[in-house]
């Protein structure tokens, strides 16, 4: 494994140095100071609120829609209280189970017409007919009712603590019902929202290319139309070194994340501004727990056991990972530092294989989602490191367009990345371990009748203590059981150019920017 890695810390050098020697031509895209400019490393595969998940379509989406409410962030982080978008004002019933919005009058949808409570059940009438994964995230609404114009109530089938969170999020955008009268074959307007926008948020998508470009434009009928920018662009560039380089010479305007191999080098390009921070995402390496390999707990802990966190950390991520204390980051409800960091103790790992009966070279298949153009590093690193206690891990890349093999459960071990919208440990638990989020987030398809009893109790559970006591509980189980393999926290990093100011990010939504509201201090010739 020590040669593995060596070999990606020079593989992260060379690339470096390929930077500085760099003189490649740069987006031909004339300056405008009222256009804004961010790199994305991934497709952007679809535009549909009710659709996805993935944080890469969301930018857009972020700009486009308006929510009932949205969390305020003060110095970058979350402050946890909730301010009202679309909603004036809010009740709840004693028991939890009831929640009324009542609307601002005068948001109006980009084709000018209003935003009203039938908006509000319409947009969430179809993400649950529609039974994407973001509907996954809904299975405590039982129903929207309309009282008035502007007056909607939320039935819960049972009290959730953070309702109103989830209501912050892209998933939970209104959208204009006026889709549903655009084509009887489409009455929910699928296709047309897969590469359009109808929302009530600042910007509108203008043009859509897959795989190339998303281009937003001022929505004219926008409650808070953008202040300075006109326009936002959002450029597909999957090459590191070529964001890089294009940033360091004024094509880009924004690069987030930057990979940790690079960022030093941008730092010291003039005009470019580093920031860095913790942030929400926990890396998993998955087993698949229906597989009989992996139905054994010793094998689980060998795969553990065999990765070294720290040396792929350094290596791959210039030391910006931080090893948890089981599956929670600190500052999460349910956090226990009591729990000891995991271990890389690859003779301890071969030790349990061989008690399992697991013979040297026993092959799996290790399947990676990514649209890269080579093998992920992360990939190839932990690869290396079951093969030395004799686990061949054979590496099948799909495109993210393809997720759905690892969602069906064709696979053996994979990786997920979870981000935390909010520093809630329900996110993580439900969307990792609760059985009946397999076949959608559950993706190493983990099924244990106690921790999901724990997962529902703390999901009812008002009271923030007894939250977090369910939630040590529930993480005691995970600790011990090891379903899955938690790698480390990550850190952020984004780079922008000087002449951009305003930034109010969110470390609890990486990627997401107030565009509408940041402005450039200088007009770059």
């Amino acid at each position: 494994m020590r040669r593995a890695t060596d070999r990606l810390i020079r593989i992260g050098a060379s690339l470096v140095a390929a930077l500085a020697l760099a003189a490649c031509d740069v987006s031909d895209i004339p300056a405008d100071p009222r256009r804004v400019t961010m790199a994305v490393a991934r497709d952007i595969t679809t535009l549909d609120p009710a659709a996805t998940f993935v944080i890469g379509n969301q930018l857009a989406i972020n700009l486009a829609y308006e929510k009932l409410v949205v969390a305020e962030v003060a110095d970058g982080k979350p402050t946890g209280r909730m301010l009202g978008q679309l909603a004036e004002r809010w009740t709840s019933s004693d028991d939890g189970l009831q929640w009324t919005f009542h609307l601002r009058r005068g948001h109006r949808f980009d084709d000018g017409t209003e935003v009203t409570a039938e908006a509000v059940k319409f947009s969430f009438d179809r993400t649950l007919a529609l039974k994407a994964p973001p509907a996954q995230f809904l299975f405590f609404l039982r129903q929207v009712d309309v009282l008035g114009p502007y007056e909607v109530r939320f039935v819960l089938r049972s009290p959730v603590a953070f309702f109103l969170q989830v209501l912050a999020v892209p998933t939970a955008s209104i959208v204009n019902p006026g889709i549903a009268r655009r084509s009887a074959a489409d009455p929910l307007g699928a296709r047309f929202l897969a590469t359009n926008t109808a929302g009530s948020g600042p910007y509108r998508v203008e043009r859509f290319v897959r795989g190339q470009q998303v281009v937003l434009r001022s929505n004219p009928h926008a409650a808070a139309p953008p202040g300075h920018f006109r326009e936002v662009n959002f450029l597909v560039v999957k090459d590191d070194a070529t964001r890089a380089i294009q940033l360091g010479k004024g094509a880009l305007d924004i690069v987030d994340p930057v990979p940790g191999n690079i960022d030093d080098w941008l730092a010291g390009r003039p005009g470019v501004r580093l920031v860095r921070g913790p942030s929400p995402t926990v890396a998993f390496l998955h087993m698949n727990n229906d597989r009989p390999l992996f139905k054994d707990v010793r094998v689980r802990r060998a795969v553990s056991l065999a990765i070294d966190r720290e040396r792929i950390g350094r290596a791959l991520y210039g030391g910006r990972t931080r090893l948890l204390h089981g599956v929670l980051p600190e500052g999460v409800p349910g956090h226990d530092p009591s729990l000891a960091l995991p271990r890389h103790d690859p003779e301890a790992a071969r030790r349990l294989l061989a008690e399992a009966g697991v013979k040297p070279g026993t092959r799996v298949v290790f399947t990676v989602v990514g649209d890269g153009a080579s093998a992920s590093p992360l990939a190839v690193a932990i690869r290396g490191q079951l093969a030395d206690v004799g686990i061949d891990a054979v590496i099948e890349r799909v495109s993210t367009a393809a997720r759905t093999k690892v969602m069906k459960g064709d696979f053996d071990l994979t990786m997920q990345s979870i981000n935390l919208d909010f520093p809630d440990p329900s996110i993580v638990f439900n969307f990792v371990y609760n059985s009946a989020m397999i076949g959608g987030a559950n993706f190493p398809r983990y099924r244990n009748r106690e921790l999901d009893n724990l997962i529902a109790r703390a999901d009812r559970t008002l009271d923030p203590a007894e939250r977090a006591s369910l939630y040590r509980q529930a993480q005691a189980i995970v600790f011990e059981q090891v379903p899955t393999a938690v790698l480390f926290q990550l850190d952020w990093s984004r780079a922008q150019r000087e002449d951009i100011e305003g930034v109010n990010y969110n470390f609890g939504q990486p990627g997401f920017y107030n565009f509408e509201s940041m402005r450039r201090t200088a007009h770059r010739p």
